[in-house]
């Protein structure tokens, strides 16, 4: 058996073979991340990467690049060999998708030995504007309507054991079906933007990032991960700057050092030029109301204030959009505030020196800033909206480089210890928070 932990999921899986995955990031390159299943080009297609303010097209994650298909060109990518064997086994597809058009079909991906045999010829393509997958005759189509010029999370799994097959998008489940025959596909390239179902008449037209795929069923709980987890980072030894979630969106450590933590280290900040950064945050960018989550362990070493998470349009200097989001008061207890008219803010209670204490920053424009302690929810606050930067963000943990959007926040940088942290572009529910708060 093979047990995989990603975020606060853990699942366990029987896999008919070794698992065998590719991840292409189109970061400029169509080679695989193992330098396996290395892929080309096809009709001269191109990659794209736009500034930080210049909204969507951003790389999905905010960094690198993305790839760039027009479908009037034939745009696609091929990946010849090895051959990816995804017969009789377990398997997840997924990707970022970005349609500019979507008119007749659109194909994601596809593996097909034969258009004419029983399970031979696999696809993933955007149908009717919905997702439509599978292996013919055995396929899925979706309900949901998928939007363009955004960023959506789409996702595929095949379960060998059960016979299921289930399609996701953004993270959530579609649609799903049972008692299907596996896939048994022998040979055949894969391919990224194209599909062999209606040959010649169904390239993608948009921009595609961060496909993967796994020779095993990924569970409900890693697909939502998956799309909605942005950053995590458990500050251990011996990389406390990796983010270990599924973005690979590595921080940038500044005079702090790790210390022990609430789960193995933590990452003690005790200066004026102490504190954590990261890069990449979308949900604050280009669209007002996004739903996100903010959670961590906090152990402070003063109770005179301190800055917990600020925004930021810049890496070095706290200007233009920007406001803190969590910290402490004078008093010591915990505040939190939301970018909208007048800064709604809630105030929790007070922290205990040397002591851990978990928080959670929870918003949507439904339930509004929401506060949870130790798992249990605290106190909240209406906001109908919370508004866009129109810059990819960058996030400070423990200072706000200097005073920018601190109206009810005490400037003053975080004396103390964090560990654990997640942010999620989606609300948690209380039984996610309490999850995270009783590892």
């Amino acid at each position: 058996q093979l047990s995989i932990i990603l975020g606060t999921t853990a699942v366990t899986t029987t896999p008919t073979g070794p698992v065998i995955s590719a991840f292409w990031s189109f970061d400029n390159t169509t080679q695989d991340l193992y330098n396996v299943y290395n892929g080309m080009l096809v009709n001269s297609a191109t990659y794209y990467t736009s500034t930080s303010n210049n909204q969507q097209p951003t790389p999905v994650g905010g960094v690198g690049d993305t790839l760039y298909l027009t479908s009037a060109l034939n745009q696609s990518v091929t990946i010849r060999s090895p051959f990816f064997n995804l017969s009789y086994t377990s398997f997840t597809v997924e990707a970022w998708i970005y349609p500019l058009t979507l008119s007749g079909d659109n194909d994601i991906f596809g593996q097909c030995e034969s258009t004419t045999g029983t399970n031979l010829c696999l696809y993933m393509i955007l149908r009717s504007s919905r997702l439509f997958m599978g292996f013919s005759p055995n396929y899925l189509a979706g309900v949901t309507v998928v939007s363009t010029s955004t960023w959506s999370h789409v996702a595929y799994v095949y379960n060998y054991a059960t016979g299921q097959q289930l399609m996701y998008l953004n993270g959530y489940l579609d649609i799903s079906q049972s008692n299907v025959d596996p896939y048994q596909g022998q040979n055949g390239s894969m391919t990224i933007g194209r599909t062999s179902i209606l040959r010649g008449s169904n390239f993608f037209n948009g921009y595609i990032d961060n496909v993967a795929i796994t020779t095993r069923a990924k569970s409900s709980g890693e697909i939502l991960d998956d799309a909605t987890l942005k950053f995590y980072f458990s500050f251990d030894n011996p990389s406390p700057s990796l983010d270990s979630g599924p973005n690979s969106l590595n921080g940038t450590i500044s005079n702090a050092a790790t210390v022990s933590g609430r789960v193995n280290e933590a990452l003690r900040f005790n200066g004026a030029s102490s504190y954590f950064q990261m890069y990449g945050f979308y949900q604050w960018g280009f669209t007002t109301a996004k739903p996100f989550s903010i959670a961590m362990w906090v152990n402070p070493v003063s109770l005179v204030g301190g800055i917990l998470v600020h925004m930021s349009d810049s890496a070095t200097v706290s200007y233009g959009h920007c406001l803190s989001l969590m910290g402490l008061t004078s008093g010591g207890q915990i505040m939190l505030q939301t970018w909208y008219s007048n800064y709604p803010a809630v105030i929790g209670p007070q922290l205990s020196i040397n002591t851990w204490t978990h928080i959670v920053y929870t918003y949507s424009s439904t339930n509004g800033v929401q506060l949870y302690v130790n798992g249990i929810f605290t106190v909240s606050t209406p906001s109908p909206s919370f508004y866009s930067s129109g810059y990819v963000n960058y996030i400070n943990i423990g200072s706000s480089l200097g005073c920018c959007g601190c109206p009810n926040m005490p400037n003053i940088v975080f004396q103390g210890s964090i560990d654990e942290l997640y942010v999620y572009k989606r609300e948690l529910t209380s039984t996610e928070v309490s999850v995270l708060a009783n590892p």
